[in-house]
């Protein structure tokens, strides 16, 4: 069993546990919130932007909470959608269930047996300990119930019993079981693979390997394949690019690097983008980001945002705030239900060039945004701008912009990249100087 399996079942026993760490708790809605969405390739770039949104919450500062005590069973109803009794129907190949540590009359099989009723393809089969072949060929220990998913060609899903629930701001038990299962349906079932490219070399902070580790592997664990581009060695996007994501340039594009990336966005390409504000270089400029920005009829000024309402700021510098979540757009809608609250680092503003956008076919939709009381620094002049008319700042943008083709090329923008780095915060890190 290695060492990734192993914490997973760990992780099963800590939720008899009274006590939690704040990113324990966090950690769950992650899961939670992703798996309401079904893989499809046409939306891949709304499940990226909330991994990464909701992503933004796990650098908290670690502190113990009291969690009430949940019972499992109550306020539950085992009968599956119409999504997944649809997406059920759509499977065309043998889909094989292993279910370990569930007995016959459990919540678990009583779904398999629902998904079994709408297809014959999708099995499922209780293994116990007379299975020794079974168990030797999925690592199944007494103590810890899981479910392996498995497809003629090896194709596999593993689902911990940990993965099946979570817990709302106010600890009460969220069942995920449906959720889970059908998007493991469908990952089984999909021939098609999605590729992120992370721009990286020496023109980011940030890479998959160290900065942004966590979020190429939760990618990972939803059968996304991860790469990396040195733009600097080779500044072509490959064709198998479905999402280019850009999280923090430590230095400007080239000219060309702009270019071929600007080709992509009129080709219909999709686009994860973050920019950190710089403390160091105040009066900095990357004209050839820019034009990259451009292309969205968007700019990201080298300000900072900082929270005055007590109810919205986090730690004794105000850089550390709470944004707001739209309620009502498809990327944010189920993290505004689910009542989470994204946290973010020395986050800046993203302005928006309405006409230019209305001239480009160009959509833009706040998705986070600062409380009226914010304002922002200028780090060149350190100055604090007045915001006497109560204006809100975007923090997290969607963009949908219609190209020469008819296609779309989608964007989702953050004013922040170290929000959702994988370094954990301290309240007094938010205590920065201007």
């Amino acid at each position: 069993m290695n060492n990734k399996e192993k914490k997973n079942k760990k992780d099963v026993k800590e939720v008899e546990k009274n006590k939690k760490s704040i990113k324990d708790i966090l950690c769950k809605p992650i899961y939670a919130i992703k798996n309401y969405c079904i893989k499809d390739t046409t939306r891949t770039i709304l499940l990226m932007a909330i991994l990464i949104a909701i992503y933004l919450v796990v650098n908290l500062w670690i502190r113990n909470i009291n969690l009430a005590q949940v019972d499992l069973t109550v306020g539950k109803l085992y009968s599956l959608t119409d999504q997944s009794k649809n997406i059920a129907k759509s499977v065309e190949n043998d889909i094989n269930f292993y279910v370990w540590g569930y007995a016959e009359d459990t919540a678990v099989v009583d779904l398999l047996k629902q998904y079994n009723a709408e297809n014959d393809k999708i099995k499922y089969q209780i293994v116990t300990a007379n299975d020794a072949d079974l168990v030797q060929k999925y690592n199944f220990e007494d103590g810890y119930p899981s479910v392996i998913g498995e497809v003629a060609n090896g194709k596999k899903s593993y689902i911990n019993d940990s993965d099946f629930y979570t817990y709302d701001e106010n600890s009460n038990l969220v069942d995920l079981t449906e959720q889970k299962i059908t998007n493991a349906i469908n990952n089984l079932s999909s021939t098609e693979t999605t590729k992120v490219y992370f721009l990286g070399g020496s023109r980011t902070n940030y890479s998959t390997e160290d900065g942004i580790y966590y979020l190429g592997s939760l990618l990972q664990d939803e059968y996304y394949e991860v790469d990396t581009i040195d733009p600097i060695a080779d500044p072509t996007i490959p064709e198998d690019c479905d999402i280019l994501a850009i999280m923090g340039l430590s230095s400007d594009l080239s000219d060309k690097e702009a270019t071929n990336i600007c080709k992509y966005i009129d080709k219909g390409g999709d686009m994860i983008i973050t920019n950190d504000i710089d403390y160091k270089n105040t009066d900095r400029k990357l004209p050839n980001f820019q034009k990259v920005l451009d292309k969205y009829a968007i700019t990201m000024p080298n300000k900072v945002v900082q929270e005055t309402s007590s109810n919205a700021v986090q730690g004794s510098g105000g850089t550390l705030i709470q944004a707001d979540l739209a309620s009502d757009h498809e990327i944010t809608r189920l993290m505004y239900n689910n009542n989470a609250k994204p946290v973010l680092y020395a986050s800046g503003n993203i302005e928006l060039d309405t006409e230019k956008m209305t001239a480009d076919n160009i959509t833009a939709t706040p998705i986070l945004k600062t409380s009226s009381s914010a304002v922002l620094s200028d780090l060149k002049s350190k100055k604090t701008e007045e915001n006497e008319d109560g204006e809100t700042y975007n923090t997290g943008v969607a963009i949908k912009k219609t190209v020469e083709s008819g296609d779309e090329s989608r964007a989702v923008v953050f004013a922040s990249t170290s929000s959702f780095s994988d370094n954990t915060l301290d309240r007094t890190d938010s205590n920065i100087s201007l």
